[in-house]
């Protein structure tokens, strides 16, 4: 497109006054559109002017202008689009009570360029929010066929746009790591260079990038809840999300690979029956939302550590005398024998299923025998003590008592007093009655035969 142009002025026509000179500042090469102008109207040195008139070839007179002090006139206008037209001026003054006017200055021809394409401004990942911490990049596209040779981005904050560079960039990417401060709407342009002069676009449609708090994590919870456990036990972990949150589903993660996506509103549980020694781990979960076009997991929960042990081996029940029965009124003892040593244990010795507290069946239980074995002592049975003995262990694990399975059982049998008397005369009637028959035997052999 041609640089502006001046027109020489036409011969003045009789009685008009001297033709004035037009000028346009500021003086470019080429004009955007809608841009402000001035033109000058100044009349030839030592004429003198009451007023100034301004015209354009397509839209006719456009203005009266305003005298300057220093004798010129001049008007403010916005450049439109395509050719501008041609402008000219005109002064006028008073003389015996006629107005008379001057002849029409040079023409002057503005270039005008139509403003560039707008670009399109887009988000990458396209979130409806955005928490704190999280990467965005902003990508402004010219349009296709259209050559950018910078890009500006720009943020408006309340009533001001504030450009996001200090300085035009040729990338066509703007990264930020989300904080509450870049909260806003932001627009972009492109521009390029013509006829020595930088020619930007319109502006893009604006974007909204809104910036949250991070986000509150989930609860994750396991009932019944230990400090270690058993191979063969069963729990149930529960992932709650915050009040009000709406919720599409949730994921289970053991030592950070997912193990279960349930859905659920606000809670999901994941049961882990009958447990192995390969269930155990460091547990998390997370839930997402319908906050944006695709699913936003937020924040893990804090982790609950899950520690496995195997099952204990069970005891070994020893009962004095060996013979399993006793007479009433005699002493007993059981000695209940761990596997192996801990710090901390306890025993505990059970007749027909229920405990045996100490002190029930004047009983005595030892806690000065030394590991791993501990005594049962009952030092008077009375018939109400047979039955099926059996014992356990339990072991404090980081806080928890374990318990071990029951020892095999022993079946005690007590034998009454009264009777134990009895087999005493019957025993010794028995044995007077066989040693009177053996020396009856003799002696009637030893006559017989002599």
């Amino acid at each position: 497109m041609a640089f502006f142009q001046t027109f020489p002025r036409l011969a003045r026509p009789a009685g008009l006054l001297p033709a004035p000179h037009l000028s346009l500042e500021p003086l470019l090469p080429i004009y955007l559109q809608w841009e402000e102008i001035s033109l000058i109207c100044s009349p030839p040195q030592g004429e003198e002017a009451t007023s100034y008139r301004f015209f354009n070839n397509e839209m006719g007179e456009i203005s009266e202008g305003v005298s300057s002090q220093s004798g010129k006139g001049q008007v403010v206008t916005a450049v439109q689009g395509g050719n501008a037209g041609v402008y000219t001026c005109q002064y006028s003054r008073e003389e015996s009570g006629e107005k008379i006017l001057s002849g029409d200055s040079n023409s002057i021809q503005i270039p005008v360029v139509d403003s560039l394409l707008p670009p399109k401004l887009s988000l990458d990942p396209l979130y409806a929010f955005y928490f704190q911490g999280e990467h965005v990049t902003l990508r402004c596209s010219a349009p296709l066929g259209q050559k950018a040779e910078g890009y500006r981005f720009f943020k408006q904050s309340g009533e001001q746009i504030v450009e996001v560079f200090p300085h035009h960039k040729s990338n066509d990417q703007f990264f930020i790591t989300a904080e509450l401060g870049d909260a806003g709407i932001y627009i972009c342009e492109y521009w390029r260079w013509e006829s020595g002069r930088m020619i930007p676009s319109r502006t893009s449609d604006p974007v909204s990038i809104s910036v949250s708090d991070s986000p509150v994590r989930p609860r994750l919870t396991v009932t019944p809840d230990h400090p270690i456990y058993m191979t063969g036990e069963s729990i149930t972990l529960m992932c709650s999300a915050p009040t009000n949150a709406t919720v599409l589903g949730f994921r289970f993660f053991r030592d950070g690979q997912n193990t279960g996506s349930p859905l659920g509103n606000g809670s999901a549980q994941l049961p882990l029956l009958r447990m192995e020694i390969e269930d155990a781990g460091s547990y998390t979960c997370d839930f997402w939302g319908p906050e944006a076009v695709q699913e936003i997991p937020l924040e893990q929960s804090a982790p609950v550590q899950i520690i496995l042990i195997d099952a204990y081996t069970p005891p070994m029940l020893i009962m004095d005398p060996p013979s399993k029965v006793v007479s009433e009124g005699y002493p007993l003892s059981f000695t209940c024998i761990a596997p192996w040593k801990t710090e901390e244990t306890s025993f505990h010795f059970y007749k027909d299923g229920t405990k045996i507290v100490p002190g029930n069946t004047r009983s005595e239980m030892s806690s000065t025998e030394r590991w791993p074995r501990n005594v049962f002592k009952i030092p008077e049975v009375g018939l109400n003590i047979s039955g099926e003995f059996t014992c356990m262990y339990e072991e404090n694990m980081s806080g928890r008592w374990i318990s071990s399975p029951w020892s095999p059982a022993v079946n005690v049998t007590v034998i009454a007093s009264s009777r134990v008397h009895a087999l005493f005369w019957l025993r010794s009637l028995v044995v007077g009655a066989s040693f009177f028959i053996i020396n009856s035997l003799i002696f009637l052999i030893f006559h017989c035969c002599l």
